[in-house]
């Protein structure tokens, strides 16, 4: 579709023709939302993910995008109730964990941060990003021989990522 194929003006005026049609679609307003988000628009994604939470306050998906704006906003307490409201819909939703783990890292809460990317594991124990996410975590809390693990094992997923190529070495 348009925004998978980075045509993002046009997906957003897509979204933007069928909530004309429809308002209340609250699945439009997402995807506007993460059109929007990946133009940098940070401030109107807020407002789309809003809308379509407004609409459909269960949307977990919803919850997970506003979360990650906001971080990316740096309104990290506010994006921490997004990503808790997110699994208190759908409590094995992965991205949401490892999302919260991150929030919650930045926020210096170590230890919160690893049970998210913990409970992210157990759900979804293929996902190099949460192994990295993890061990730099315990590389700030000095557990080298942890943080090392946690790398290799991303590594073991996914050979070619270099994030955790670039931790591992450092």
């Amino acid at each position: 579709t348009l925004r998978d194929l980075g045509q993002l003006e046009a997906a957003v005026n897509s979204f933007e023709q069928a909530l004309a049609i429809k308002p209340d679609y609250a699945e439009a307003h997402h995807n506007l939302g993460n059109a929007l988000r990946d133009l940098d628009q940070l401030e109107a994604a807020v407002n789309s993910f809003e809308q379509a939470l407004a609409i459909k306050p269960d949307y977990a998906d919803a919850h997970n995008n506003l979360g990650a704006t906001l971080k990316d906003l740096s309104q990290l307490e506010a994006a921490v109730n997004s990503f808790e409201q997110a699994l208190a819909i759908k409590p094995d939703y992965a991205e949401a964990h490892n999302n919260l783990g991150a929030t919650l890292h930045a926020l210096g809460k170590f230890d919160a941060a690893i049970s998210n990317y913990q409970s992210a594991l157990a759900i979804k124990p293929d996902s190099f990003k949460v192994h990295n996410n993890l061990g730099v975590v315990y590389q700030q809390l000095g557990k080298l021989n942890t943080a090392i693990k946690c790398y290799k094992k991303a590594l073991a997923i996914n050979q070619d990522y270099p994030e955790a190529h670039n931790n591992l070495g450092n």
